[in-house]
C-alpha cells in the first residue's frame, strides 16, 4: 500500500445512504407544501452539502424558503440518519485492512461533521476512522482544498504521501487543489464523466481497488 493517509468521501464511496437522503428530503419538500421527488433525482443533487441538495431540489430564488427548507432537512435527518443507511459490500474488508497496516484514514464529507459521525458510530465504522472533517467543520468544504489540507497538517502527512477517493469531481478538485493523488470510484451517486475530465489520478470499478494502488 503505497500511502500513509487515506482520505475518503462518505456517501456514495464508503456507504449508500441514498435511501435515506431521499427520505429525508422528501419530508422537508411535505412540510413545505410540495410534492415529492423519485429518489434518483434527489440523488443527482448528492456530494455538494444539505443545502446545495435543496437549492437543486426547489431552485434558488426563494433563499428564505430554501433556509427553512435546511432546517427542517437537517432536524429529520440528524433523527433518522441510519433507517436504510448502510456500508458498501467491500467498505469495512477496505478499512480493516489499512488500519492493519497502520494507515491514517480520514473520512472528508460535504455532509454536516455531527451527523456523518453518528452514522459512522451507528455503522461500527468510527473505530477505523482518525479524522471526520464535514462540511461545517471549517470554513470551506469539498471542492476547496482546505479540507485535504487540513488532513495532511492533522497527519503531520506531505501531500505526496496521500491520496483522496471519492464518487464525484468534487473529490478529485479538493484532492489535484491540495497536490494529492486522486481516485474516483465508478459507483456511488457522482457525475462520473464530469469527475473523469478532471483527470484523476486513479478511476477504479470497486472499494476494494484501492489497495492494490502501488
Amino acid at each position: 500500500m503505497r500511502f500513509s493517509g487515506y482520505f475518503f468521501d462518505l456517501d456514495g464511496t464508503l456507504i449508500d445512504s441514498s435511501k435515506d437522503i431521499a427520505q429525508a428530503t422528501n419530508y422537508t419538500l411535505e412540510q413545505l407544501g410540495f410534492p415529492p421527488l423519485p429518489e434518483e433525482e434527489i440523488i443527482k443533487h448528492v456530494g455538494y452539502g444539505g443545502k446545495k441538495l435543496l437549492e437543486g431540489v426547489l431552485g434558488k430564488d426563494n433563499q428564505y424558503l430554501i433556509e427553512k427548507a435546511v432546517s427542517i432537512f437537517r432536524d429529520y435527518y440528524f433523527n433518522n440518519p441510519v433507517v436504510y443507511t448502510k456500508p458498501y459490500p467491500e467498505t469495512l474488508e477496505v478499512l480493516e485492512n489499512l488500519k492493519k497496516h497502520d494507515k491514517k484514514i480520514a473520512v472528508i464529507t460535504n455532509k454536516y461533521e455531527s451527523v456523518s459521525k453518528e452514522i459512522l458510530k451507528k455503522l461500527n465504522m468510527l473505530d477505523y476512522i482518525d479524522l471526520i472533517i464535514g462540511g461545517d467543520t471549517l470554513d470551506e468544504k469539498k471542492p476547496s482544498p482546505k479540507p485535504v489540507l487540513y488532513a495532511l497538517e492533522n497527519f503531520g502527512i506531505s501531500c505526496d504521501d496521500a491520496i483522496m477517493i471519492g464518487d464525484s469531481e468534487t473529490d478529485v478538485l479538493s484532492g489535484k487543489k491540495a497536490n494529492t493523488k486522486t481516485c474516483l470510484v465508478m459507483f456511488g451517486y457522482g457525475k462520473k464523466e464530469l469527475a473523469k475530465s478532471y483527470n484523476p489520478d486513479y478511476i477504479i470499478p470497486k472499494l476494494s481497488d484501492v489497495l492494490k494502488i502501488s
